[in-house]
């Protein structure tokens, strides 16, 4: 490429030329004209002075006019020079604006473009108050013009040029230019404005489009962290992926998340983590490290990828949990580049989210401990107050009857041992349905309609009262897992009245959904009771009404002698499946 000041000297060279034609050409031919004037028409006359002054006026009035329209020529012309020059600069910024870069990349053409342009000594951009959601603070990056050697006493002149957009100032353009050097060419006060206009709606596209994508990688990673957690996964593998998208996120070579001695302990108790070696304290680290999985380390040792001097620039937030701390997560990198403050805040989010992991792993735990200890109770309170009483009747009654073999009442003896039978029998038929119901109803593996009629079939062939299930809810029923296991408890017990008391043939489980709430009727046809007799209401009904108590729903029981029983469980609001285009609730 011709450098500027060449350009401009071979432009100037043909007005140079022109206007030296248009001043001796005039002049030619009015000496021309005077001296044909002389030898022709004005031969014999003397000379005159006076004509002679006057055309030499005449000569004089000519290189004036002609000096002056090419001035006007002149000025013209490096007016038009200036104005395509200032044009050819801004069109060259603009150019090299337009081409894909990062924030980087677009520092770098614009600066390489403006030293082309201008012909300045030094470029400079400086971005000051820089302050995104990720990242805040000044930026200066600068080029040297390889083309232009100033002497070492040349003048120079420094001109600053605010970045502006709108009403924001995103930094300042400072340009260092030798003064008189040829290949300097000062922008206009105009144009350079236009550039740093140009260079800051760039500076400004390109950063909201990199912090938009920035927010999107992280809104991604968030999500599917907090999917993990909803979907009740394993912690360490949600702990994993925490630090997976850590490091992923953030361009880290090293990713860990330590949990202290007091937390691993913890965990480990639940279950929720390896059980440590017996006899010592330790803590756990999760690592991306290929040759370093997630292992233990004595309590007050440093995990070794943390102490490795290869990362030279390192971050780490505090994991802290309703307890108090749990550990940190910390990432290295092993170049130079420091992490920023948006770093750290991302950092900082996904701290909350291990809180939130660990807390609510534990939580579940606790809540699975403490249904199987009611689960527990319940059926040591079943079993006492069947089974248990029923042995102990029976043996009181097998001891009566022991003395009272002395006697020989053979027929007494006969109807005594019978009666025992039917007990125990009784008992039996208890402890079944009591089995069946624990590993029918509780099957993660079927929905509450497939459990229910799974356990009736078993209950229709034990019993020998034909039952049957009808669900008049279209689509699935949409319930919280402790809300299905207390309703099928209260089926599973009146089901168990109905062969204990009711002598039914014949009974059925309707599910429907009405305007109240979903409903699940139990019906036989059975000798009934009064029940108005509150009298009647034993421990079933009692037990049946705190289970729904429980979930917010109610019992109903209608019956009158001789016209079976009617047992109605009511749970409120709607449960049922939502027609196709609406919102249906989701089943976790």
């Amino acid at each position: 490429m011709r450098p500027l000041g060449d350009r401009n000297i071979s432009a100037g060279r043909p007005l140079r030329r022109l206007r030296l034609i248009g001043i001796l050409l005039p002049i030619a031919f009015l000496l021309a004209i005077e001296l044909a004037r002389r030898t022709v028409v004005e031969a014999e006359k003397p000379l005159e002075w006076g004509h002679l002054l006057l055309s030499a006026i005449e000569m004089i009035a000519v290189v004036g006019f002609s000096t002056v329209m090419f001035d006007l020529v002149e000025r013209t012309q490096r007016e038009k020079e200036r104005r395509n020059r200032e044009l050819a600069a801004t069109n060259a910024v603009s150019t090299a604006l337009r081409e894909p870069h990062d924030l980087d990349g677009i520092v770098d053409a614009a600066l390489d473009s403006i030293l082309s342009a201008t012909g300045a000594l030094v470029a400079t951009i400086v971005m000051h108050d820089r302050a995104t959601r990720w990242s805040a603070g000044s930026k200066a990056s600068g080029r040297i013009n390889p083309l232009v050697t100033p002497a070492p006493d040349a003048e120079r002149e420094v001109i600053d040029v605010p970045l502006t957009t709108g009403t924001a100032v995103l930094g300042t353009l400072r340009l260092t230019f030798v003064v008189g050097h040829a290949e300097s060419q000062i922008l206009a006060h105009d144009t350079l404005q236009n550039i740093g206009q140009q260079l800051a709606n760039t500076i400004q596209n390109v950063t909201l489009i990199t912090d938009l994508q920035r927010g999107m990688k992280e809104g991604h990673a968030f999500y599917d962290v907090l999917i993990r957690i909803s979907n009740v996964n394993p912690l360490a593998d949600t702990l994993t992926a925490v630090v997976d998208h850590a490091a992923a996120r953030l361009s880290a070579d090293a990713a860990v998340l330590h949990l202290n001695e007091k937390t691993t302990r913890l965990l480990a108790a639940d279950g929720q983590l390896a059980a440590t070696p017996d006899g010592t304290d330790h803590t756990i680290c999760f690592c991306t490290e290929p040759d370093h999985p997630s292992n233990a380390h004595p309590a007050g040792d440093d995990c070794p990828v943390r102490t490795d001097p290869k990362f030279a620039s390192t971050v780490a937030v505090p994991l802290r949990g309703p307890d108090g701390p749990i550990g940190d997560l910390w990432l290295g990198r092993t170049s130079e580049q420091a992490f920023e403050d948006g770093d750290g805040r991302f950092l900082a989010t996904l701290s909350e989210l291990i809180s939130i992991a660990i807390t609510n792993a534990r939580m579940q735990e606790h809540e699975r401990h403490a249904a199987t200890i009611a689960e527990r109770e319940r059926i040591a309170r079943e079993m006492h107050d069947g089974m248990a009483q029923v042995l102990g009747v029976t043996h009181l009654r097998l001891r009566a009857l022991e003395a009272r073999l002395a006697d020989t009442d053979i027929d007494s003896s006969r109807a005594e041992i019978t009666a025992l039978a039917d007990l125990c029998h009784e008992t039996y038929a208890d402890v079944r349905e009591a089995i069946v119901g624990l590993r029918e109803l509780n099957r993660g593996d079927q929905s509450l309609v497939e459990g229910l009629r799974a356990y009736v079939d078993k209950y229709t062939r034990q019993s020998g009262i034909h039952t049957r299930v009808s669900c008049e809810v279209p689509g699935d029923i949409l319930l919280s897992p402790r809300a299905e296991l207390q309703l099928l408890r209260v089926v599973q017990e009146a089901l168990t009245n109905v062969r204990k008391h009711s002598e039914a043939t014949e009974a059925s489980v309707v599910i429907a959904d009405s305007p109240e709430g979903l409903t699940f009727t139990v019906r036989d046809n059975g000798h009934g009771f009064d029940a108005s007799d509150l009298t009647r209401e034993g421990i079933g009904l009692h037990s049946m009404r705190e289970r729904l108590a429980l979930i917010g729903g109610t019992l109903t029981v209608e019956s009158t002698p001789s016209s079976g029983t009617r047992i109605v469980a009511l749970v409120p609001g709607s449960h049922g499946r939502a027609q196709q285009g609406e919102v249906a609730g989701v089943r976790i």
